[in-house]
Order: structure tokens, then sequence, then C-alpha cells
């Protein structure tokens, strides 16, 4: 029923046919009150008549009674004319009288006979006259009934009627709400619209900045690229121009020994102290101030700007971080370059978003400062479980550290920058305090290891042994880098390092370690 009155159609439907029966009970009792009618008039015009036939029989009994009178005169009458004459013209009389009786008595008996056939019509009448009344009786108890009857469906399609008015209006106020709700859906899909639109700016212009900071990035990424060309040319003029090679007496020392580290890190050294590299020395100066003016200047305006937030760094890193991966095969730019990269992008975006403040604009700022913010508070978040983990994994002995990591000026200290992982700026002062990759590095360059027995080293003649007619400047060893990009897989291979105490040579940093190698490295000994 319910589903009935939800449907509109069925609803109509229901009402014309109930509007149908109702025509119809009005037209049977029409009908039936005619009907009625014409049997009250009927009964009518029945009374009357037995009120006429009633009036003649009256009439009749009257003039019967004046026969009978008339009648009983005349015979008195005779019988006083027969006493008092006894003529033969009596006798005459006396029969007409006789036959004027007869006629009379005749004339009385069809007068009875006529009156009794009267009087069993009028019965007869009255019979019918009563069965007529019983029937229209019986017929307007009937037709009470069915009015009875039919006033109570009335009211009861009168109430399913005004009930079906009240669903109506129901239904009606349901579709207002309805075309309500679909024009404010339709508002904010129109919103929702310029939203998408001011978004798909917002990715168009930042994807403009990437492009422009992908620029910057190769640019920076071909100044390091100089640089290590630069480096490496010195380093060879150093190595062909410097002091006369000082040999040990077992041998040269191999490259990925703990010896050549320490040779390495003297000779940086000594380097440093000859005054071809001055001019080197200037320009690298020259450098780094520079990029901590910029440094200062970016800090000053980020702290103006009003549209600063906490975490703010993070787009850049995660842009860095992108750029590293997508480009594997270039070098990662160190501390200093990303946070020049980040700068600039901070700074380029704080004198920019004062320019253009929509409210598109505006959106697009705070989902942007929101998601900042998560993302500032994820990288911390794992951070600090990744520093949680690598303390329950280091052992308890591999905590103290700081006296054995490697001179900043050494050859193993290059790639520091670039293996570093960028960090916000809330945790660049956090250092990890165990599970060093110089410590490991050096751990497995005390081990022996049998990488430099081919080497050739003077004073130590092997059994057997025959010198190759080669020069010494064309040799390659097994743990030589390639010659191709070398600053490429050396910054990428190379641990983080930090600085620490000059004064202190590296090989008694080992004294701790539980390896057996460590004692030939105190002893000054290269193992081979």
């Amino acid at each position: 029923m319910t589903k009935t009155y939800n449907d509109i159609d069925a609803v109509t439907r229901l009402l014309e046919e109930k509007e149908r029966d109702l025509e119809l009970s009005a037209r049977i009792g029409q009908s039936l009150l005619k009907k009625n009618r014409v049997l009250s008039e009927h009964n009518e015009y029945l009374e009357e008549q037995v009120g006429t036939i009633r009036e003649e029989v009256a009439q009749l009994h009257h003039e019967l009674n004046l026969k009978d009178e008339l009648l009983q005169f005349y015979t008195n009458a005779v019988e006083e004319s027969e006493e008092g004459s006894g003529s033969p013209t009596s006798g005459s009389s006396l029969d007409i009288l006789q036959q004027k009786l007869r006629d009379l008595e005749e004339e009385n008996l069809s007068l009875r006979s006529e009156a009794s056939q009267l009087k069993s019509e009028t019965e007869s009448y009255e019979e019918k006259e009563q069965q007529l009344v019983n029937d229209c009786v019986r017929e307007l108890r009937q037709s009470s009934i069915q009015i009875s009857s039919i006033a109570e469906e009335l009211a009861k399609k009168t109430e399913d009627a005004s009930r079906q008015q009240e669903e109506i209006t129901h239904l009606l106020s349901q579709i207002v709400d309805l075309q309500k709700k679909a024009k404010t859906f339709a508002v904010e899909n129109e919103e929702l619209s310029q939203h998408l639109t001011a978004a798909k700016d917002a990715q168009r212009q930042l994807t403009s900045e990437l492009q422009e900071l992908e620029e910057k990035y190769s640019e920076c990424i071909e100044m390091l690229h100089e640089a290590q060309e630069e480096l490496k040319n010195l380093r060879n003029r150093s190595v062909s121009a410097g002091t006369p090679r000082r040999y040990h007496p077992l041998g040269l020392f191999p490259m990925d020994s703990l010896a050549a580290e320490i040779e390495g890190t003297m000779r940086k050294e000594l380097s440093l102290e000859n005054p071809d590299n001055e001019e080197q020395r200037v320009r690298h100066k020259r450098v780094f101030e520079t990029v901590k003016n910029i440094n200062q200047s970016v800090r000053q305006r980020s702290a103006n700007s009003a549209t600063n937030i906490p975490g703010s760094n993070q787009t850049l890193s995660s842009l860095s971080s992108a750029l590293s991966d997508t480009n594997g095969n270039n070098a990662a730019p160190d501390n200093r370059t990303q946070s020049m990269l980040q700068e600039t992008g901070s700074s380029d975006a704080a004198v920019d978003a004062p320019e253009k403040r929509s409210g598109s604009e505006e959106l697009k700022l705070a989902l942007r400062r929101l998601s900042l913010r998560r993302q500032n508070c994820l990288s911390e978040r794992l951070f600090f479980e990744g520093e949680r983990e690598r303390r329950n994994r280091q052992p308890a002995d591999s905590v103290d550290y700081s006296n054995r990591l490697v001179h900043s000026e050494s050859i193993m200290s290059l790639g520091a920058w670039a293996s570093r992982p960028y960090l916000p700026d809330k945790l660049q002062i956090v250092k990890p305090l165990e599970g060093s990759a110089t410590l490991q590095h050096w751990q497995q360059l005390a081990q022996p290891n049998l990488g430099g027995i081919l080497d050739a080293r003077p004073g130590v003649v092997p059994k057997g042994f025959r010198p190759l007619e080669l020069e010494l400047e064309e040799v390659y060893h097994y743990a030589d880098y390639e010659e191709d990009e070398p600053g490429e897989q050396y910054f990428q291979n190379l641990p983080t390092t930090t600085t620490s105490n000059p004064s202190v040579p590296p090989a008694h940093s080992l004294a701790p370690s539980a390896s057996p190698s460590s004692g030939w490295a105190s002893e000054g000994r290269v193992p081979l």
C-alpha cells in the first residue's frame, strides 16, 4: 500500500475509481428515492379510491334504507287499504304491489350482491394496498441500509482522499527540498570546478617552478662536476709535482687501506700550504661567503613574510629528493646546495604570494600549508623511529665514535655533503650517534684481505716475480674508480663524515674495535 501511495499515477487512478463509485452510489440513491416517491403517489391514489368507494357504499346504504322505508310505507298503506275496502280493484292493486315488491326484493338482492362484491373488492384492494405498503416499507428499509453503507464508504473515501492529499503535500515538500539540494549541489559543483581550475593553475605554476628548480639543479650539478674536475686535476698535479713518494718498508699502500687514508689526509694538509692552490682556496671562500649571505638574506625575508609556516622548507627537500631519485646518474647535491635551492624557492614563493591573493589562491595556500605541516610531522616521526630502531640494533660498544671520524679535509670526506640526507631545520641539529658508515669502512680496511697482493712494491720480491714493461701511471688497480665521471660515483659511495679533532690520528680511533687487525693499525702496518 505504501508503494501505491508513493506512486502519484496509482493514487490518481484510485481517486478516479472512488469518484466513479460515489457517482454510482448517488445515482442508485436517486433512483431509489424516485421509486419511493412513485410508490407513495400510487398509495395516495389507492387511498383516494378506497375513500370514494366507501362514500359510494355509504350512499348505497342510505338509498337502500330509503327504499326500505318507502317499501315499508307502501306495505302499510296497502294493508290499510285492504282492510278499509274489499272491492275487486284491491286485488289488482295488490298484484301490482306484490309485483313491485318482488321487483324491489330483486333489486335489493342485486344491490346486496353488488355491495358484497364491492366489499370483497375493497378487501382485495386493502390487501393489495397493505402488501404494497409493506413492500414500500421493506424497500425503504433496504434503501436506508444501502444509504448508510454508502455514507460509511463515502466517509472512508473522504478520509483516504484527505490522507492522500496530505501525502501529496508531503511529497511536494520533499520535491521542493530535493530541488533546493540540487541547487546547492550545483553551486558546490561550480565552486569545486573553480577550485579544480585554481588547483590546475597552481599545478602548472608549480611545474614551471619545478622546471626552473631543475634547471638550477642541473647548473649546480655542472658546477659540482667542474669543481670535481678541477679538484682531480689539482690532486694529480699535487701528486706528480709534490714531495717525493715515501715508501713503507712493506711497499706502496693500496688505495683501499687505512694507511692510504692517513697518507691522503696528510698530503691534503700539505697541499693546502702550497701557494698554487691559493687562488682555488680564495675562490671557494668567495663562493661560501656568497652562499652564506644568500642564506642570511633569505632567512630575514622569510622571517618578515606573513605566509611562512613551520616545515615550509619540506617542499624543496621533497623536490630535491625526487630529483635525486629520477636522475640516478647525477650526483646528489650537498646540504648547502639544497639549502640554496630551498631558500631561493621559498623566497620566490614569499615574493610572489602578496601579488596574487584571490579566494582560490588563499585556499590553495591553506591546503599547501596543511600538506607541508603534515609532511613535516611525518618526516620527524619517521626520523625518530629510524633513530630508535638503529639504537636498538646497534651494539653498546659502538656508541662513542666522536674520535673515530675522518678529517674534514681528507679524501674520504669529499662525499660527506652528497651522501648526507637532507633534514628539516628542526632536525639538522640532530646528528646520528651510532652506526657511522665511516667507522664501518675503516673496520673493513683494518681487516686482512688480498686486494693489493698484485700491487708492485719496492723491496719485496715474491717467488717467481717478473716485472711488467709498463709505465707506472698507466697501471690501473682493481680498487680504482672510473675516470668518466669520477666525482659522481665517488660522492655517492663515500660515507657521511663530520669534522673531528685533526690532532688525533685516525689510526688510534680503531683501538676499541674487536677486529683482529687492530694491532696492525696501531703498529703502522698495513694488511695485504
